[in-house]
């Protein structure tokens, strides 16, 4: 895959919908092969993406099935629904932006020291 800015690269999830995410908070990994993997906080994920033209889709995404609190289940689901469309991505130092604020998921680089 095409060095895009985003391949090798794992992130951390602190916003989701422009609400901050509590503990455990989720992780995506983008490899080099174009396989998207990580957790939702619950479950483990896995998938592949594409990206073209600033818009990243993640496609055949599949998590594992445990149960957790209520909390941290709707979290999995907003966090599914965001990487169920294509969104708009931009990177910027530690910061990866994934759609608008308000519909969208703000990322932190996992190995980048938190603020």
């Amino acid at each position: 895959m095409a060095d895009n800015g985003v391949a090798g690269t794992s992130w951390v999830v602190e916003e989701l919908g422009g609400e901050a995410v509590a503990p455990p908070q989720p992780q995506l990994s983008f490899g080099d092969d174009g396989r998207v993997s990580g957790s939702t906080g619950v479950n483990r994920l896995m998938g592949r993406y594409e990206l073209a033209d600033g818009t990243l889709v993640v496609l055949d995404v599949a998590t594992t099935r445990m149960a957790g609190p209520p909390e941290a289940m709707e979290r999995e689901q907003r966090l599914l629904a965001v990487l169920a469309e294509p969104r708009t991505l931009v990177i910027q130092g530690d910061r990866l932006e994934l759609g608008d604020r308000e519909t969208g998921a703000v990322l932190r680089r996992a190995d980048a020291p938190t603020g």
